[in-house]
C-alpha cells in the first residue's frame, strides 16, 4: 500500500509538472489556449532569418499580436499576423524586422500608417516591408578580413629578407639626419627668421589696411614712397644681408641635408626597381598568385565550417508514462543532436521503477547455488543512432543500459510517430522471460505539448499491458525564443 500511495505521489506530481510548463509555454509565448481573438494580415519579406512562429508583433514597443502562420511561396517568407482586434492598422502602415536579444532572435515591428488613409481588415495584406540588416553577413565578412590580415602579415614577415630590412633601415636613419639638421637650422636662427616673418607681417597688414582705397590713394602711396624709399631700402638691404648671413653660416649643413635626401631617394629607388624586376622574397609574392591562392582556400574551409555549425539542430524532449498492467510511473528525459536531415543522434536517461534482476551463480562441493538480486529502482541510460529514409527511420545502440534496436514513422508532417523498440534480449528484467518490446505512438497536439500511448512488453505476458503518457519537446529555436523573451508573471 505504501508503495502504491508512493507512486501516485509521483504521478501527480509528474501530472501537475507538466501543467504548470504548459501555462508557463502559453504565458511567455502569448499563446492563445483555446481559441484565437482578433483579424489576421499577411507581409512578405525576402529573408526573416531569427523570426518564429508565436513571435511577438509590437507597435510602439507594446505588444499587439503574434506571427501566426509562417509560408515559403516562390522563394518568400509569407507571415499570418493575428492582430488584437481593437488594434486599427492603415493601408500605409509598414513592417519592420528588428533584433530583440544577443542570440539573433528578431521581433516584427508595426506603424499603424496615417489615420488619413483607409482601415485595413482581416485577409488584406501590408506591402510596405522593410527588412532588417543581415548582422550574422557583417559578421562573416569581418572574420574573413581577419584572417586575411593575419596571414597578410604573417607573409610580409617572411618576405622583408636581410637586405630589404637594411635598405629601409638606412632610409629611415637618413631622414632622421636630414630631420634633425633642419631642425638645428632652425633653431640656430630663430631670431633673425623671426624679424624677417615681423617685418613682412607688417608690410602686408599695411597692405591689407589700404587695399580698398588703393585707387584713390595713389599719388599719396607714391609720396610716402618718396619720402620713406630710402628708410624701406635700407630695411630690404638689412634683411637681405641678414638671409645671406643665415645662408653663409649654415652653407655646410644645407649641403648635407640635400646629400641625405639624394641618398634616400636612390635607395627608394632602388628597392622598387627589384620588386619590380621580380627580385627578393617581396618582388617573388608580387609576380606569384600563391599567397592569393592561399588565402582563398582558407576563406572556403572557414565558410565550410561555419556552414556544418549552422545545420546542428537540437531537440530536448521531457516526458512521463503509466503502465495501466504494472501500475508504475516511468519518466525519460531524451537529447537528440541532428547534424543533417537523414541521421541524428540520441542521448537519454530513464527512471526505471521495475528494475533488474541480478542472478549470481555459486558451486561448492559439486552443488550449484543460484541466487537472485532485485534492484527495485534504477537509472537507466540510452545512447541510440538514427538513420532516416524519408518518413521511416532506423535506430541503433543503447536502450536502458541494454542493446537494442528501434524503428519509427512520421505522418502528418511529423507531428506523429509510431514506434517500434526493443531490448533487454537476456530479460534481465524483474518478471521477465522474453526480450522488453513495446509498440506505441506519439502525437503533438500543440507546438511544444504531446501524448503518446501503446502496448508494452508485448513479449511477456506477465508484464504486457497498456500505457499512456505524455510530455514537452523542444527544438533550439524554441530555446531561443524562450530565453530571449521576458515574461510578465503577477501573482496578485
Amino acid at each position: 500500500m505504501s508503495k502504491s500511495s508512493t507512486e501516485l505521489k509521483v504521478g501527480l506530481f509528474a501530472i501537475i509538472v507538466i501543467a504548470f510548463l504548459t501555462y508557463m509555454t502559453f504565458k511567455v509565448g502569448s499563446l492563445p489556449l483555446i481559441w484565437e481573438q482578433g483579424y489576421r494580415l499577411y507581409v512578405e519579406f525576402d529573408d526573416i532569418s531569427g523570426l518564429d512562429e508565436q513571435s511577438r508583433v509590437l507597435i510602439a514597443g507594446v505588444e499587439a499580436g503574434v506571427v501566426d502562420d509562417i509560408q515559403l511561396i516562390e522563394g518568400k517568407a509569407k507571415l499570418t499576423l493575428l492582430i488584437n482586434p481593437n488594434i486599427k492598422i492603415y493601408r500605409n502602415a509598414k513592417a519592420f524586422l528588428r533584433m530583440s536579444g544577443l542570440l539573433g532572435t528578431r521581433t516584427l515591428t508595426l506603424s499603424t500608417g496615417s489615420p488619413d488613409e483607409p482601415i485595413i481588415g482581416n485577409g488584406d495584406t501590408i506591402v510596405h516591408a522593410v527588412p532588417a540588416a543581415d548582422i550574422g553577413m557583417l559578421a562573416d565578412q569581418l572574420t574573413t578580413a581577419a584572417v586575411y590580415l593575419k596571414d597578410l602579415t604573417g607573409n610580409l614577415n617572411r618576405i622583408l629578407g636581410d637586405t630589404q630590412r637594411e635598405e629601409i633601415k638606412e632610409s629611415i636613419t637618413n631622414l632622421k639626419i636630414v630631420t634633425g639638421n633642419l631642425k638645428e637650422l632652425s633653431m640656430d636662427n630663430k631670431e633673425p627668421l623671426s624679424r624677417i616673418v615681423a617685418q613682412l607681417d607688417t608690410f602686408t597688414r599695411a597692405l591689407s589696411e589700404k587695399g580698398p582705397d588703393f585707387m584713390d590713394d595713389m599719388s599719396t602711396m607714391a609720396k610716402n614712397l618718396g619720402d620713406k624709399g630710402p628708410d624701406l631700402i635700407e630695411n630690404l638691404n638689412t634683411a637681405a644681408r641678414e638671409l645671406k648671413e643665415v645662408i653663409a653660416e649654415n652653407r655646410s649643413t644645407l649641403k648635407d641635408s640635400m646629400e641625405n635626401i639624394k641618398t634616400v631617394s636612390q635607395s627608394a629607388t632602388n628597392i622598387a626597381r627589384r620588386i619590380e624586376q621580380g627580385e627578393g622574397t617581396l618582388g617573388k609574392l608580387m609576380k606569384d598568385d600563391t599567397l592569393y591562392d592561399s588565402l582563398t582556400n582558407v576563406s572556403q574551409e572557414v565558410e565550410k565550417s561555419f556552414d556544418y555549425v549552422g545545420r546542428l539542430r537540437t531537440y530536448l524532449d521531457f516526458h512521463t508514462e503509466y503502465n495501466f498492467e504494472v501500475s508504475e510511473w516511468k519518466g525519460y528525459f531524451d537529447l537528440t543532436l541532428r547534424p543533417s536531415e537523414d541521421k541524428y543522434y540520441i542521448l537519454g536517461i530513464v527512471t526505471d521503477p521495475v528494475g533488474s534482476v541480478d542472478t549470481t551463480e555459486t558451486t561448492i562441493n559439486g552443488v550449484t547455488t543460484v541466487e537472485e538480486e532485485v534492484k527495485s529502482s534504477e537509472i537507466e541510460f540510452t545512447a541510440q543512432f538514427a538513420k532516416r529514409f524519408q518518413d521511416f527511420a532506423l535506430r541503433i545502440g543503447l536502450m536502458e543500459s541494454t542493446f537494442g534496436v528501434g524503428a519509427d514513422y512520421f505522418f502528418d508532417n511529423e507531428r506523429g510517430r509510431i514506434k517500434f523498440d526493443i531490448w533487454d534480449f537476456d530479460a534481465d528484467e524483474v518478471n521477465s522471460d522474453d526480450a522488453h518490446a513495446r509498440v506505441g505512438i506519439d502525437y503533438n497536439f500543440f507546438r511544444f505539448i504531446f501524448v503518446s500511448g501503446g502496448v508494452d512488453n508485448l513479449f511477456n505476458e506477465d508484464r504486457r499491458g497498456l500505457y499512456l503518457g505524455g510530455g514537452i519537446k523542444l527544438e533550439d529555436k524554441d530555446l531561443k525564443y524562450l530565453l530571449g523573451s521576458t515574461p510578465n508573471i503577477s501573482f496578485r
